[in-house]
Protein backbone atom coordinates (compact mmCIF):
# COMPACT_ATOMS: atom_id res chain seq x y z
CA UNK A 1 0.00 0.00 0.00
CA UNK A 2 2.53 2.42 0.87
CA UNK A 3 4.78 1.45 -2.13
CA UNK A 4 1.64 1.94 -4.47
CA UNK A 5 1.07 5.57 -2.50
CA UNK A 6 4.16 6.64 -3.40
CA UNK A 7 4.23 5.87 -7.00
CA UNK A 8 1.12 8.02 -7.30
CA UNK A 9 2.66 10.58 -5.70
CA UNK A 10 5.76 10.16 -8.28
CA UNK A 11 3.32 10.01 -11.13
CA UNK A 12 1.12 13.17 -10.23
CA UNK A 13 4.13 15.34 -9.54
CA UNK A 14 5.47 14.02 -13.07
CA UNK A 15 2.24 15.07 -14.34
CA UNK A 16 2.38 18.57 -12.82
CA UNK A 17 5.86 19.12 -14.05
CA UNK A 18 4.42 17.85 -17.57
CA UNK A 19 1.63 20.23 -17.00
CA UNK A 20 3.92 23.00 -16.46
CA UNK A 21 6.12 22.79 -19.14
CA UNK A 22 3.61 22.32 -21.73
CA UNK A 23 2.09 25.66 -20.59
CA UNK A 24 5.60 27.23 -20.90
CA UNK A 25 5.89 26.01 -24.29
CA UNK A 26 2.70 27.46 -25.65
CA UNK A 27 2.74 30.54 -27.75
CA UNK A 28 6.26 30.67 -29.35
CA UNK A 29 4.40 30.83 -32.56
CA UNK A 30 1.60 32.75 -31.95
CA UNK A 31 -0.60 29.33 -31.94
CA UNK A 32 -1.55 29.56 -28.28
CA UNK A 33 -0.90 31.67 -24.91
CA UNK A 34 2.04 31.14 -22.63
CA UNK A 35 0.26 29.42 -20.01
CA UNK A 36 -2.75 27.49 -22.21
CA UNK A 37 -3.14 24.05 -20.59
CA UNK A 38 -4.93 21.63 -22.75
CA UNK A 39 -8.33 20.53 -22.14
CA UNK A 40 -9.50 17.02 -21.10
CA UNK A 41 -10.58 14.06 -22.66
CA UNK A 42 -13.72 12.87 -23.13
CA UNK A 43 -12.56 9.43 -22.26
CA UNK A 44 -9.65 7.62 -20.30
CA UNK A 45 -6.23 8.01 -22.88
CA UNK A 46 -8.19 9.84 -25.60
CA UNK A 47 -7.41 12.99 -27.43
CA UNK A 48 -7.68 16.01 -25.85
CA UNK A 49 -10.87 18.02 -26.76
CA UNK A 50 -10.07 21.24 -29.51
CA UNK A 51 -12.21 23.84 -26.85
CA UNK A 52 -13.70 22.69 -23.77
CA UNK A 53 -15.73 25.81 -22.46
CA UNK A 54 -18.83 23.89 -22.20
CA UNK A 55 -17.38 21.16 -20.47
CA UNK A 56 -13.85 21.69 -18.71
CA UNK A 57 -13.34 18.51 -16.99
CA UNK A 58 -13.29 14.86 -17.98
CA UNK A 59 -9.96 12.69 -17.95
CA UNK A 60 -5.74 13.78 -18.52
CA UNK A 61 -5.02 13.53 -22.30
CA UNK A 62 -2.06 11.71 -23.75
CA UNK A 63 -2.49 12.31 -26.88
CA UNK A 64 -3.22 14.66 -29.63
CA UNK A 65 -5.14 14.71 -33.53
CA UNK A 66 -2.64 17.32 -34.96
CA UNK A 67 0.39 16.27 -36.88
CA UNK A 68 2.25 18.99 -35.45
CA UNK A 69 2.27 17.27 -31.65
CA UNK A 70 -0.02 19.86 -30.36
CA UNK A 71 0.65 18.13 -26.87
CA UNK A 72 4.59 18.06 -27.13
CA UNK A 73 5.48 14.57 -25.69
CA UNK A 74 2.21 14.61 -23.79
CA UNK A 75 1.52 15.46 -20.28
CA UNK A 76 1.33 11.32 -19.44
CA UNK A 77 4.01 10.43 -16.47
CA UNK A 78 5.75 7.38 -18.02
CA UNK A 79 8.92 7.61 -16.21
CA UNK A 80 10.43 4.99 -13.79
CA UNK A 81 6.70 3.59 -13.89
CA UNK A 82 5.57 -0.07 -14.09
CA UNK A 83 2.46 1.22 -16.33
CA UNK A 84 1.67 3.82 -17.88
CA UNK A 85 -0.32 6.27 -16.10
CA UNK A 86 -3.43 5.98 -18.16
CA UNK A 87 -4.17 2.52 -16.76
CA UNK A 88 -4.97 4.68 -13.31
CA UNK A 89 -7.79 6.64 -15.60
CA UNK A 90 -6.77 10.20 -14.04
CA UNK A 91 -10.04 12.46 -13.60
CA UNK A 92 -8.81 16.20 -14.87
CA UNK A 93 -10.51 19.08 -14.93
CA UNK A 94 -9.05 22.78 -16.09
CA UNK A 95 -9.92 26.40 -15.18
CA UNK A 96 -11.28 28.19 -18.08
CA UNK A 97 -9.11 31.25 -18.24
CA UNK A 98 -6.42 29.12 -19.46
CA UNK A 99 -8.46 27.45 -22.21
CA UNK A 100 -10.13 30.54 -24.03
CA UNK A 101 -10.74 29.96 -27.84
CA UNK A 102 -9.12 32.44 -29.75
CA UNK A 103 -10.70 33.24 -33.25
CA UNK A 104 -11.19 30.09 -35.22
CA UNK A 105 -12.57 28.51 -31.71
CA UNK A 106 -9.12 26.83 -30.77
CA UNK A 107 -9.42 26.37 -27.01
CA UNK A 108 -5.68 27.83 -26.82
CA UNK A 109 -6.20 31.50 -25.92
CA UNK A 110 -5.72 32.96 -21.96
CA UNK A 111 -7.32 35.11 -20.01
CA UNK A 112 -6.56 35.91 -16.50
CA UNK A 113 -9.72 37.39 -15.42
CA UNK A 114 -12.14 34.67 -16.14
CA UNK A 115 -12.70 32.66 -12.81
CA UNK A 116 -10.50 30.22 -11.36
CA UNK A 117 -10.99 26.39 -10.11
CA UNK A 118 -12.37 25.93 -6.56
CA UNK A 119 -12.08 22.30 -5.35
CA UNK A 120 -13.83 20.71 -2.23
CA UNK A 121 -12.23 17.82 -0.33
CA UNK A 122 -14.55 15.67 1.35
CA UNK A 123 -12.20 13.27 2.63
CA UNK A 124 -10.14 16.08 4.34
CA UNK A 125 -12.97 17.48 6.24
CA UNK A 126 -14.56 19.31 3.11
CA UNK A 127 -11.22 21.41 2.78
CA UNK A 128 -11.59 23.73 0.34
CA UNK A 129 -8.98 25.36 -2.26
CA UNK A 130 -8.84 28.32 -4.29
CA UNK A 131 -7.60 29.88 -7.31
CA UNK A 132 -6.92 26.36 -8.89
CA UNK A 133 -6.11 26.55 -12.56
CA UNK A 134 -5.65 22.61 -12.73
CA UNK A 135 -6.35 19.43 -11.06
CA UNK A 136 -5.56 15.90 -11.58
CA UNK A 137 -7.38 13.43 -9.34
CA UNK A 138 -8.77 9.50 -8.74
CA UNK A 139 -11.90 11.19 -9.29
CA UNK A 140 -13.52 14.72 -9.70
CA UNK A 141 -17.55 15.47 -9.16
CA UNK A 142 -18.92 19.08 -10.42
CA UNK A 143 -20.74 20.43 -7.58
CA UNK A 144 -21.42 24.04 -9.04
CA UNK A 145 -19.78 25.92 -12.01
CA UNK A 146 -16.33 26.41 -11.74
CA UNK A 147 -16.73 24.17 -8.53
CA UNK A 148 -15.78 20.37 -7.85
CA UNK A 149 -15.38 17.75 -5.60
CA UNK A 150 -12.17 15.94 -5.56
CA UNK A 151 -10.46 12.44 -4.14
CA UNK A 152 -7.24 11.38 -3.47
CA UNK A 153 -4.91 11.06 -5.03
CA UNK A 154 -4.53 14.31 -6.38
CA UNK A 155 -2.15 17.35 -7.55
CA UNK A 156 -3.63 20.96 -7.65
CA UNK A 157 -1.78 23.55 -10.09
CA UNK A 158 -2.70 26.70 -8.70
CA UNK A 159 -3.19 30.30 -10.50
CA UNK A 160 -0.01 32.10 -8.79
CA UNK A 161 1.77 28.69 -9.22
CA UNK A 162 1.43 29.20 -13.28
CA UNK A 163 2.30 32.37 -13.59
CA UNK A 164 5.53 32.74 -11.23
CA UNK A 165 6.33 29.75 -13.50
CA UNK A 166 5.90 31.23 -16.69
CA UNK A 167 7.14 35.01 -15.69
CA UNK A 168 10.70 32.35 -15.06
CA UNK A 169 10.01 30.76 -18.61
CA UNK A 170 9.28 34.53 -19.95
CA UNK A 171 13.03 35.53 -18.64
CA UNK A 172 14.59 32.47 -19.57
CA UNK A 173 14.11 33.38 -22.77
CA UNK A 174 14.65 36.88 -23.57
CA UNK A 175 18.07 36.17 -22.01
CA UNK A 176 18.53 33.42 -24.65
CA UNK A 177 17.22 36.06 -26.80
CA UNK A 178 19.75 38.46 -25.83
CA UNK A 179 22.40 35.96 -25.43
CA UNK A 180 22.26 34.95 -29.43
CA UNK A 181 22.42 38.10 -30.38
CA UNK A 182 25.57 39.06 -28.15
CA UNK A 183 27.29 35.97 -29.63
CA UNK A 184 26.31 37.39 -33.24
CA UNK A 185 27.85 40.96 -32.40
CA UNK A 186 31.18 40.66 -30.53
CA UNK A 187 31.86 43.74 -31.38
CA UNK A 188 28.49 45.42 -29.78
CA UNK A 189 29.56 49.03 -28.67
CA UNK A 190 26.78 50.41 -26.17
CA UNK A 191 27.07 53.98 -26.87
CA UNK A 192 26.21 53.44 -30.36
CA UNK A 193 23.96 52.83 -33.03
CA UNK A 194 20.30 52.11 -33.26
CA UNK A 195 19.06 48.67 -31.80
CA UNK A 196 15.26 47.68 -33.17
CA UNK A 197 14.12 46.05 -30.31
CA UNK A 198 15.57 47.75 -27.64
CA UNK A 199 15.48 51.56 -25.95
CA UNK A 200 17.93 53.17 -23.13
CA UNK A 201 16.16 53.54 -20.15
CA UNK A 202 18.75 54.27 -17.77
CA UNK A 203 22.04 55.87 -20.16
CA UNK A 204 24.51 55.98 -17.06
CA UNK A 205 23.37 52.37 -15.85
CA UNK A 206 23.62 50.85 -19.26
CA UNK A 207 20.09 50.05 -18.56
CA UNK A 208 17.96 48.98 -21.38
CA UNK A 209 14.25 48.22 -22.28
CA UNK A 210 13.39 45.47 -24.60
CA UNK A 211 10.55 46.63 -27.05
CA UNK A 212 9.16 44.94 -30.29
CA UNK A 213 9.85 47.11 -33.64
CA UNK A 214 7.61 44.82 -35.44
CA UNK A 215 10.65 44.21 -38.23
CA UNK A 216 9.85 41.24 -40.32
CA UNK A 217 10.69 40.02 -43.80
CA UNK A 218 9.11 38.46 -46.43
CA UNK A 219 10.63 36.75 -48.62
CA UNK A 220 9.00 34.81 -51.90
CA UNK A 221 11.08 32.29 -54.18
CA UNK A 222 13.04 35.94 -55.68
CA UNK A 223 12.90 38.43 -53.86
CA UNK A 224 12.80 39.48 -49.85
CA UNK A 225 10.72 42.89 -48.95
CA UNK A 226 11.78 43.86 -45.37
CA UNK A 227 10.27 46.57 -42.89
CA UNK A 228 9.78 47.68 -39.16
CA UNK A 229 6.99 49.98 -37.54
CA UNK A 230 9.48 52.88 -37.83
CA UNK A 231 13.21 52.89 -39.12
CA UNK A 232 15.44 49.73 -39.82
CA UNK A 233 18.80 48.71 -40.92
CA UNK A 234 19.11 45.56 -43.14
CA UNK A 235 21.90 43.99 -45.35
CA UNK A 236 21.83 41.37 -47.83
CA UNK A 237 24.29 39.34 -50.16
CA UNK A 238 21.83 40.91 -53.10
CA UNK A 239 21.35 43.68 -54.62
CA UNK A 240 18.35 46.01 -53.61
CA UNK A 241 15.61 46.62 -56.34
CA UNK A 242 13.29 49.12 -56.30
CA UNK A 243 15.92 51.77 -56.97
CA UNK A 244 15.53 52.50 -53.48
CA UNK A 245 17.90 55.97 -52.16
CA UNK A 246 18.33 54.24 -49.47
CA UNK A 247 20.37 51.48 -50.35
CA UNK A 248 23.82 51.21 -50.83
CA UNK A 249 26.27 48.15 -51.93
CA UNK A 250 29.68 47.61 -51.75
CA UNK A 251 32.13 44.45 -51.11
CA UNK A 252 29.30 41.90 -52.54
CA UNK A 253 26.88 43.44 -49.23
CA UNK A 254 24.28 45.46 -49.70
CA UNK A 255 22.99 47.90 -47.08
CA UNK A 256 19.25 49.49 -46.66
CA UNK A 257 17.25 51.34 -44.49
CA UNK A 258 13.53 50.65 -44.16
CA UNK A 259 10.72 53.39 -43.37
CA UNK A 260 7.74 52.71 -41.93
CA UNK A 261 5.86 53.65 -45.50
CA UNK A 262 9.10 52.31 -47.78
CA UNK A 263 10.40 48.61 -47.65
CA UNK A 264 14.15 47.35 -48.82
CA UNK A 265 13.32 45.09 -51.17
CA UNK A 266 16.85 42.90 -52.03
CA UNK A 267 16.99 40.00 -54.83
CA UNK A 268 17.57 38.04 -52.44
CA UNK A 269 17.74 36.48 -48.69
CA UNK A 270 18.03 39.11 -45.79
CA UNK A 271 19.10 39.87 -42.53
CA UNK A 272 18.47 42.68 -39.85
CA UNK A 273 21.96 44.94 -39.76
CA UNK A 274 22.40 44.12 -36.13
CA UNK A 275 22.22 40.93 -36.74
CA UNK A 276 18.99 40.21 -34.77
CA UNK A 277 18.08 36.61 -34.77
CA UNK A 278 14.65 34.97 -36.45
CA UNK A 279 11.97 34.61 -33.72
CA UNK A 280 9.58 33.51 -35.52
CA UNK A 281 9.07 32.20 -39.18
CA UNK A 282 5.75 30.38 -41.33
CA UNK A 283 4.71 28.46 -42.66
CA UNK A 284 6.42 25.82 -40.24
CA UNK A 285 6.23 22.81 -42.58
CA UNK A 286 7.71 19.11 -42.73
CA UNK A 287 11.22 18.94 -44.42
CA UNK A 288 11.93 20.63 -48.08
CA UNK A 289 8.48 22.42 -47.25
CA UNK A 290 9.50 24.89 -43.88
CA UNK A 291 10.77 28.08 -44.10
CA UNK A 292 12.85 27.40 -41.24
CA UNK A 293 16.36 29.90 -41.12
CA UNK A 294 19.35 28.36 -42.49
CA UNK A 295 20.99 30.88 -40.41
CA UNK A 296 19.82 31.81 -37.39
CA UNK A 297 19.47 35.94 -37.96
CA UNK A 298 18.98 35.29 -41.96
CA UNK A 299 15.29 35.02 -43.66
CA UNK A 300 15.83 32.49 -46.57
CA UNK A 301 14.12 33.09 -50.25
CA UNK A 302 11.02 30.69 -50.19
CA UNK A 303 11.29 27.39 -51.71
CA UNK A 304 8.12 27.01 -53.03
CA UNK A 305 5.33 29.22 -54.07
CA UNK A 306 4.60 29.81 -50.50
CA UNK A 307 6.33 33.52 -49.86
CA UNK A 308 8.99 32.67 -46.08
CA UNK A 309 7.56 35.46 -43.38
CA UNK A 310 10.26 36.01 -40.89
CA UNK A 311 10.33 38.18 -37.73
CA UNK A 312 13.16 39.86 -36.11
CA UNK A 313 12.23 40.21 -32.53
CA UNK A 314 12.01 38.81 -29.11
CA UNK A 315 10.16 35.11 -28.51
CA UNK A 316 6.40 35.89 -29.63
CA UNK A 317 5.32 34.55 -26.03
CA UNK A 318 7.04 37.40 -24.69
CA UNK A 319 5.91 40.03 -26.51
CA UNK A 320 2.87 41.06 -24.35
CA UNK A 321 5.03 41.47 -21.44
CA UNK A 322 7.96 43.20 -22.69
CA UNK A 323 7.69 46.11 -20.21
CA UNK A 324 7.97 44.15 -17.36
CA UNK A 325 11.68 43.65 -18.10
CA UNK A 326 14.63 45.48 -18.55
CA UNK A 327 18.52 44.24 -18.49
CA UNK A 328 22.19 45.52 -19.01
CA UNK A 329 24.63 45.98 -21.48
CA UNK A 330 27.82 46.70 -21.53
CA UNK A 331 30.94 46.96 -24.58
CA UNK A 332 31.30 43.64 -23.53
CA UNK A 333 29.29 39.78 -23.44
Amino acid sequence: MLQQKARETQTLEQIRASLLGFAASQGLHSQSHLGHLPCPAIQPGDYAQTTCLNKAWGYLPVHSKIAINYLNAGVDARFNELEPSTNMQWHYAVSSQVVQPNIMGWGRWVNYSEPPIQVRIPAENNLIKTNIVAVVAKTITPIAEHQYDISAPYVLIHLSELRTHMKRVQQHQLKSTLNAWRQLNPQFNASTGAHENMVVADTLASLYQPIDSGCQCRCTKTRCSCHCQNTGQWISPASCLDNNPNCTSQNAQTDCTSLANQPCTFNGPARMKNLWPVSHFEPIAAINKSCRPIHSNQCPLSPNSTACTCHFSWPDNTLSSLDQFSFKLTDTP
